[in-house]
């Protein structure tokens, strides 16, 4: 299954199975649990404009994690590094993902300043980064551009995938 969300009119951002099962490995759904996060790899589609999250980091030796805390070392940028030398420069980086202990994630003051950061310091294509929190029960994604403008984004669905027969 894939998950599509709308961000704008002709833009959409497709998280496929392979990332969405990466990311949602780590929800907190036990007391002992850490948060856990990484960076989202992926495609610019062009003849379409849509963004497509093909791959996720997972939480690195070098991480630091606990229950309501996660800090993504550098090793993380090794790891999406590698993926675009592996894919000959086509995967790009296109935000950084975490996990909360919560039913109905909402991002915190540091997660904000993290994007923030993230959108004024990393170089990446196009005009914004994705973000998204992996809750108990649902991921909600938020994008910030360049310009400022942080807003959520809605699930516009629950893509199956149809394997042709």
């Amino acid at each position: 299954m894939n998950l599509v969300y709308r961000v704008t009119p002709k833009q959409r951002l497709i998280i496929v199975e392979h990332a969405l099962k990466q990311m949602q490995a780590f929800a907190q759904h036990r007391w002992w649990d850490r948060e856990a996060g990484g960076v989202m790899m992926g495609r610019h589609l062009l003849d379409s404009h849509d963004v497509v999250v093909d791959e996720v980091s997972t939480p690195q030796d070098t991480d630091r994690r606990s229950r309501f805390n996660f800090f993504r070392s550098r090793m993380h940028e090794q790891v999406a590094r590698q993926r675009w030398l592996k894919e000959h420069s086509t995967s790009a980086y296109l935000g950084l993902w975490h996990t909360h202990p919560e039913h109905d994630p909402t991002p915190s003051c540091v997660d904000r300043n993290d994007w923030q950061h993230a959108v004024a310091g990393d170089t990446y294509e196009g005009d914004r980064l994705f973000f998204p929190i992996v809750g108990t029960h649902c991921i909600r994604v938020w994008t910030l551009s360049r310009r400022g403008a942080l807003r959520e984004l809605k699930l516009e669905k629950k893509n199956a995938r149809k394997e042709s027969t």
